[in-house]
């Protein structure tokens, strides 16, 4: 049993004036001290580690950190969707790194010689053809794609800023839109002088992080890590606030680590004008309203002759970027294949339904195709180790014995939700499977629906209740704490830290 110690003063000699004085830290802590620690640790894990994607216009006042708190607040109830969101963003800028690497070396050699072709084609002075060997040896500048490009355009780093004819009355009106990654991707395909080559260093310009929030995240989280270590070390308790606090740092470091090479707080996108960049734009609005049969039939009717320099409708400028780009029946139906092709932003939104798509968007965090089992893997995966780091506090001291239970059937919830998802899910392949085999039962859309709106809701559901319980119970366990709890582990006072 460790018993509460006063501080002592030590004084080394009364001889010298004033006097030499040492006096050591003291070995308890308040109620309110614990408190302090563990929110303010929390709350430097994450905000440091919520990196938001770009607005499409810049916010001004207040907005940028109302913005900034959606995501703290999210990230603070929902750290592990948070991490789902971080991880299907990285798996996405890692898939856009290999598509955009194949591809880049040989777009700029086609816009190289785009632009030299009619040179080469004509005569030199002395009668003369031009050598087209001597065009190609040209050395074509352009930067390496990294994962901070990638990064970059996933999180809405493009975006058209043209006057577009509206649908309605043909009228110009000033749009700005996002470009989508499959946008992108496909403008440095076909048209990769429209989109500018940012070299790593000016898009970290344009990033507000620096090695200061970085120094400070890890400095904070190996502090708290060697408090927890320390006082488990030296027999004391942890209180369930810490437990729930380690639990908090471990999704959060998890979610810096994915987000490592993510653009911080870019207050605005980079903007593709011109009079290209309508035709592209043109193009991206009638392929996202499915008007590609259209686009089809004046593609195959008209040659480039036959489209007037100077139709401003959309058709006209759609066909022109069509024309221009040599594109095939399946570089659109690529491109139809991305619902968020191009995304118009809406002027004025409400911070509730911003906070509304953000959770909606971090509620459904799972990518398909190629990204799918990674995703899932991961996500359970965490959420296991989210959920073990609570078994610390199996064996606390809690208010009363039904607060214990819950906290242990909390825990267990949330450490094997992974499990039974997976569970879950083969469970109903198997039984849809079984009624179409067997019992020549179309099942299928029935098995489907039930999954969506019934299973997966509740699953969340409890959940998040389970998550809010631990939280709601560890801020209560800090009135009934044992005197233990109170002792200052010996050597965690003398790490530099936040309080």
């Amino acid at each position: 049993m460790h018993s509460l110690q006063n501080t002592t003063l030590l004084s080394s000699s009364t001889e010298t004036d004033p006097p030499f004085v040492w006096v050591p830290s003291s070995t308890t802590r308040g109620t309110l001290q614990i408190l302090s620690l563990c929110a303010s640790t929390t709350l430097i894990c994450i905000w440091s580690a919520v990196h938001r994607d770009i607005p499409s216009r810049r916010l001004t006042g207040l907005h940028p950190y109302a913005l900034q708190a959606t995501w703290v607040f999210a990230a603070f109830f929902l750290p592990e969707f948070v991490f789902a969101h971080a991880l299907k963003q990285l798996l996405r800028a890692r898939s856009l790194v290999t598509k955009f690497s194949k591809n880049r070396d040989v777009t700029h050699w086609l816009s190289f010689w785009r632009r030299r072709e009619g040179e080469a084609d004509n005569f030199n002075g002395d009668g003369t053809s031009m050598d087209k060997e001597a065009l190609i040896i040209h050395d074509v500048k352009c930067q390496s794609f990294t994962l901070a490009h990638a990064f970059y355009t996933i999180m809405g780093g493009y975006a058209f800023d043209v006057d577009a004819p509206t649908a309605e009355t043909g009228d110009n009106e000033r749009i700005r839109a996002i470009i989508g990654p499959t946008g992108v991707q496909f403008l440095m395909e076909h048209d990769p002088e429209l989109c500018p080559d940012f070299s790593p260093s000016s898009i970290a310009a344009r990033s507000n992080s620096n090695g200061l929030n970085k120094a400070l995240l890890i400095l904070q989280l190996l502090w708290f890590c060697t408090s927890c270590v320390s006082r488990i070390a030296s027999r004391l308790p942890l209180t369930l606030l810490e437990v729930v606090t380690a639990a908090h740092g471990l999704c959060t470091l998890a979610t810096y680590a994915a987000w490592w090479h993510k653009p911080l707080n870019v207050e605005e996108p980079t903007l593709i004008m011109g009079e290209h960049a309508r035709e592209a734009y043109a193009l991206y609005r009638m392929i996202q309203r499915d008007d590609i049969e259209l686009l089809r039939e004046a593609s195959r009717t008209v040659s480039s002759v036959d489209v007037q320099p100077d139709s401003q409708t959309e058709l006209a400028l759609a066909l022109r970027a069509t024309l221009r780009y040599g594109i095939s029946d399946t570089d659109l139906q690529s491109l139809m294949d991305d619902p968020r092709l191009v995304v118009l932003p809406t002027e004025s939104r409400s911070m509730i339904k911003n906070a509304t798509d953000l959770i909606n968007g971090l509620l459904s965090p799972i990518s398909s195709g190629k990204s799918y089992a990674p995703s899932v893997v991961a996500m359970m995966s965490l959420t296991a180790v989210y959920g073990s780091v609570h078994l610390f506090g199996w064996n606390s001291q809690f208010p009363t014995q039904v607060e214990r239970i819950l906290w242990r059937i909390a825990t267990v919830s949330i450490c094997s939700s992974g499990t039974n998802f997976i569970v879950f899910s083969l469970l109903f392949a198997f039984l849809g499977g079984f009624a179409e085999a067997i019992l020549h039962w179309d099942v299928g859309d029935f098995v489907k629906i039930f999954w969506a709106y019934c299973i997966i809701p509740f699953t969340i559901l409890l959940y998040l209740l389970g998550d809010l319980y631990l939280l709601v119970e560890s801020i209560r366990q800090l009135f009934y704490l044992p005197s233990e709890a109170f002792v200052t582990a010996s050597w965690s006072n003398y790490f530099p830290h936040f309080s």
